[in-house]
């Protein structure tokens, strides 16, 4: 019985552990550290916008391929659970291989978009 405890933990461990992994493509990643889900994610820039619509949640990643430009001004929107939408213009570099991180908390019951310490 004991055994069979053991390997159950040990089934659900390295189960937990492969949800985290995602495969990030792209030079603009978002993660989402608010347990609540956001979804609509989208980034308009001069020349096109890019959407996810997938719902990310509890450090859940998404991310954009923006075009190679050393100073490129971009904005950042996302829809909230409750209808809110949540939107920041940036200007980042994504030149020469670069990537820009980004971060949707959720503080004091307010949402706030800004730039991720990770690099």
């Amino acid at each position: 019985m004991k055994k069979l405890f053991w390997a159950l933990g040990l089934l659900l461990l390295l189960t937990a552990c492969g949800q985290r992994e995602e495969a990030v493509e792209g030079n603009l990643i978002l993660t989402n550290y608010a347990p609540e889900s956001i979804s609509q994610v989208s980034v308009e820039y001069a020349g096109g916008s890019l959407l996810s619509e997938a719902a990310i949640a509890d450090t859940q990643l998404c991310s954009f391929s923006l075009p190679e430009e050393a100073a490129l001004t971009y904005t950042v929107s996302f829809e909230t659970a409750e209808g809110e939408t949540v939107r920041e213009t940036f200007t980042g570099s994504f030149a020469a291989g670069e990537t820009v991180y980004l971060r949707a908390d959720r503080e004091d019951g307010s949402w706030r978009l800004d730039y991720d310490s990770v690099s």
